[in-house]
């Protein structure tokens, strides 16, 4: 049967793709330290456990941060969906093995959140210990394929089993049912649109929805689901990508319909998030309740995780699973309801399987299963949506880029061919209607592409049909604008393409010196950086052409064919790289490739390559021969004459001579850039420090106000200024509020003493309101040893702090260290709060508080990684918070301190207080009590062991 063979085929192909990945992922991690590999942006170091949560269907979800004072995580490529594997750092253990294998759910700047499965024990993870993740092979895509292709012979048996017999030529199509007069929802389609809408529509099996570019089919595709849903049919729609997904919410969205999306939030554009599965639980009843179990399940952990008797964490466990139990139950009750109260169902081809949320509902639940880019998709992901319907409707275009395939013998052997190319093949114009009117392209850019892939069929709409660069606003009328295809050639100019082994792509300097100049004609006619794209099909090309645009046009696109799918562009300019002798083309052979770049663009078309390289092939022969007919051509001759490029003659040492060059010049640039934005800088910063100063001097000469809140909107900077203005002005200045809500509040100290402020200069200010007599409670800093108000002591001290130990780095990297001392007496005390400190920077207030309160959680005592935010004891020498074992100043370092204290106190009040002199030995009245009891009941116990027996009779 043509369904097993296809089958057993693509399972085979699969694991080959499969083996391919692995590999190619294998040599990264097998052959690069750890290091590399973080600078690569697969593997995150150093990371300490910050919380526990339950996430979805009971798994477990980890957030990591960095380790100690890291504010943010390194660059890297982790996103949500991405799977990872955690494993201690080598630092603590030399093992590679993982601990666990888990899904990134949640990226934050400072923040990566996992979510592991309930089979995966964690409750065990240290926070104390480091930890590393590290980007693996993604094999929960490949089990879902595998799994939905050998679960094809259950679709036989299903609703589905006639679509399934149809798509593999073992039925006959149903005859379509009687066309009726449909009422569009959109009134602006073309003829050729309402006719492919019908189509659909009236199919009983299958509808083939052909688009080329620009011709409007995910409007039509749009038109077709709302048709389905005003018959009462439940639909799910599905894409490939989460962007084409996310197309189509947006479009139904605007058009009030019931959807609900499928997928991560993450993964989805911010303004779709409240569409999506987990917002919609959010809000209602029953994901209500979900959320209350969720919260016990914290609970639960929590507890689980500060237990230390056995029998203990056995009832937790235990209470964990019931919890869990709970938890499918009521989220299958909640994912269920609300699924069913939508009309459309959108998602991923790939997220269509059974191990998500569309397991809650019945096999024949929905009535139309629509794919959207359905040419991009491998035919084995199409077969995790197509078994939920009876019906179904393919969109796409199979003459544009087909799936990227990672196993070049798998692609040959047939795993690039997609679903849409092989039905067609099988019922071709039966089941296909195509849409021919489009509404991008200059009807000459169109023609080529049109003749050769697409039988002559496109019309240009009249709206596109002329239309060039010199129709825009703001552009010039000249040669350039005027042209909507220009072809520059340069063939016989000994423009060769670099010689570099295979691995390292391709590149022509040449070639990327007239694109260059090509590009910045374009932008002087008045044309915006941004309506200009630069395609190239190698990454080399790509990177050469950057070098020479991106430091003047940081917003001009300049990507690769595939980068480029889906997209269009004013102006579109694109350099075909090859150009040898022996007349070899690589991948350009491709006639999707180039078909994709040549309709990107909308007016202006311009190709950069040499001819003569390009004719072996009959395709880009073809190409050669509409541009030289219909279009403008240019000879390279030109612009070596103008001195704008030269003969090139390029191996690999040149191309790293140029490359050095370009990031050269790219670094002068990015110099006097930041140069100039460090004077802008400068400029404002004193700019603002007297705003501020004048705000502040005007609030405390104001009899009438007493207090002043700043908005949380100040950054760290004016933060800074306003704390520094109020202690000069002797004004209470306190941080108030939480996160986002932090803000400063300066108020008046007791006492009026308004009039001796305004007669101070503000050069001495600051020793002048020393020396006032202000009736405020104060405290002295051992550091620089003036009186502070006791509402800014700990702010400035933390300053005090971080000023010294910048001068003692200072000291120590001019100066020969001093020897330790060989006195036994003499304490170690390190002090966490400078070193701390010394990382952040100077203008980050809200950095030295939360430096400051992650200090004081924990034990100041060097080596000592105890807690203490509920049990703990200050030190009133050293304002640090110890752990009982360590609270004594003679155990943490301040022996000589307590000793110092003990006699000026003795000296100043001359009283001798218990411990301050020789210790007595009187015992103690309590302990003496308890013996005297103790002793009183032994005696009796003894007494009563002396009385006689009585006498047996």
């Amino acid at each position: 049967m043509a369904l097993e063979r296809f089958v057993t085929k693509t399972l085979a192909l699969l694991e080959k793709e499969r083996h391919a990945e692995i590999e190619e992922t294998s040599y990264l991690h097998e052959k690069l330290p750890p290091k590399e590999l973080e600078r690569k942006g697969v593997c995150l170091l150093k990371l300490q456990v910050a919380s526990h949560a339950s996430g979805l269907y009971g798994r477990t979800v980890v957030t990591f941060e960095p380790f100690w004072m890291k504010k943010e995580l390194p660059p890297h490529n982790m996103n949500p969906g991405d799977i990872v594997q955690l494993s201690l750092s080598q630092s603590d253990m030399g093992q590679k093995e993982g601990l666990a294998t888990g899904l990134v759910s949640r990226v934050t700047p400072s923040s990566i959140a996992v979510a592991f499965d309930e089979s995966q024990k964690l409750e065990s993870l240290d926070s104390d210990l480091q930890y590393k993740l590290l980007k693996v092979a993604n094999d929960v895509t490949y089990q879902r394929l595998k799994r939905a292709l050998t679960d094809l012979h259950k679709a036989e048996r299903g609703p589905s089993c006639h679509l399934v017999n149809v798509l593999f030529g073992e039925e006959e199509l149903y005859p379509s049912e009687e066309s009726q007069d449909l009422k569009f929802f959109n009134t602006n389609l073309n003829e050729c649109q309402k006719k492919a809408v019908e189509f659909a529509i009236f199919q009983r099996d299958i509808a083939v929805i052909h688009g080329p570019p620009g011709t409007g089919k995910t409007t039509t595709v749009v038109e077709i689901v709302m048709q389905a849903v005003k018959q009462k049919q439940k639909v799910l729609a599905c894409a490939p990508s989460n962007i084409a997904v996310d197309n189509l919410v947006e479009r139904l969205v605007n058009l009030k319909q019931k959807v609900v999306r499928l997928g991560h939030p993450s993964r989805l554009l911010p303004h779709l998030q409240k569409y999506c599965l987990d917002a919609i639980l959010t809000s209602s009843n029953a994901g209500k309740l979900v959320i209350d179990v969720k919260k016990d399940m914290d609970k639960a952990c929590a507890q689980l995780i500060k237990c230390k008797n056995r029998g203990e964490k056995f009832k937790y466990t235990e209470e964990m699973k019931f919890l869990r139990k709970e938890l499918r139950q009521r989220m299958s009750l909640a994912t269920k309801e609300v699924l069913e109260h939508a009309d459309v169902v959108l998602v991923t081809l790939t997220s269509a399987s059974n191990d998500g949320a569309l397991r809650e509902l019945k096999d024949d639940y929905f009535n139309l299963v629509v794919i959207d880019e359905c040419s991009q998709a491998i035919e084995a992901a199409c077969w995790m949506a197509l078994p939920r319907a009876r019906k179904c409707v393919l969109a796409g275009d199979h003459c544009q880029l087909p799936p990227t395939i990672i196993s070049e013998e798998a692609a040959k052997e047939g795993l690039e061919e997609t679903l849409m190319e092989r039905i067609l093949k099988l019922y071709g114009n039966q089941i296909k209607r195509m849409l021919v009117t489009q509404y991008r392209m200059h009807h000459l850019i169109m023609q080529w592409s049109s003749d050769k892939l697409y039988d002559g069929q496109l019309v240009a709409d009249s709206s596109v049909e002329h239309h060039l660069l010199r129709d825009l606003n703001g552009i010039e009328d000249g040669e350039l604008t005027s042209e909507p295809l220009l072809l520059i050639d340069t063939a016989g100019c000994d423009l060769w393409e670099m010689d570099v082994p295979e691995e390292i792509s391709k590149g022509n300097k040449g070639e990327a010196d007239i694109v260059n100049h090509h590009v910045r004609r374009l932008i002087s006619c008045g044309l915006s950086v941004d309506e200009i794209a630069v395609i190239a099909p190698y990454n080399l090309q790509v990177e050469l052409l950057r070098l020479r645009l991106s430091a003047d046009f940081p917003k001009l696109e300049i990507k690769s064919v595939d980068g480029f799918q889906g997209r269009e562009k004013e102006a579109v300019v694109i350099s075909m790289v090859r150009s040898n002798k022996k007349g070899e083309i690589g991948f350009l052979a491709e006639n999707r490739r180039i078909n994709v770049a040549i309709t990107r663009a909308k007016r202006h078309l311009a190709i950069v390559c040499d001819s003569e390289t390009l004719n072996h092939n009959d395709f880009l022969c073809s190409l050669m021969e509409y541009m030289s007919n219909k279009g403008f051509v240019h000879t390279a001759h030109e612009y070596i004459q103008e001195g704008i490029t030269g003969v090139i003659h390029s191996d690999k040492t040149e191309l790293l001579h140029e490359i050095e060059k370009c990031n050269k010049k790219k670094k002068s640039t990015d110099k006097k850039q930041n140069k100039s934005k460090q004077l802008t800088k400068k400029e404002n910063d004193e700019k603002r420090q007297k705003e501020l100063h004048q705000i502040l001097t005007d609030f405390a000469n104001n009899s009438s106000e007493t207090t002043k809140a700043f908005p949380p909107s100040l950054n760290s900077f004016e933060r800074m200024l306003v704390h520094e203005i109020a202690v000069k002005l002797g004004l209470s200045h306190l941080s108030e509020g939480d996160g986002e809500d932090r803000h400063i509040v300066v108020s008046k100290s007791k006492g009026d003493n308004l009039a001796k402020l305004q007669a101070i200069t503000e050069e001495k200010l600051e020793d002048t309101i020393n020396a006032l007599n202000i009736d405020e409670e104060r405290e002295k800093c051992s550091h620089c040893m003036r009186d502070i108000l006791k509402n800014n002591f700990h702010l400035h001290v933390m300053h005090c702090s971080r000023r010294v130990a910048a001068a003692q780095k200072t000291l120590l990297t001019t100066q020969p260290l001093p020897q330790p001392s060989k006195s036994k007496n003499k304490p170690k005390k390190t002090d966490k709060m400078v070193k701390a400190l010394t990382n952040i920077d100077a203008d980050d207030f809200d950095g030295l508080i939360t430096a400051a309160m992650n200090i004081n959680s924990r034990c100041g005592f060097s080596k000592c990684k105890q807690k203490t935010q509920v049990l703990g004891v200050d030190c009133q020498f050293c304002r640090l918070r110890y752990c009982f074992s360590h609270s004594l100043p003679e155990v943490h370092g301040c022996g000589h301190e307590a000793k110092a204290h003990a006699r000026s106190t003795l000296v100043k009040e001359g009283v001798v207080y218990r411990g301050s002199g020789v210790p007595s030995k009187l015992p103690n009245p309590t302990k003496k009590a308890q013996l005297q009891k103790k002793l009183d009941k032994k005696l009796t116990n003894m007494a009563d062991q002396r009385k006689s027996k009585p006498k047996k009779s």
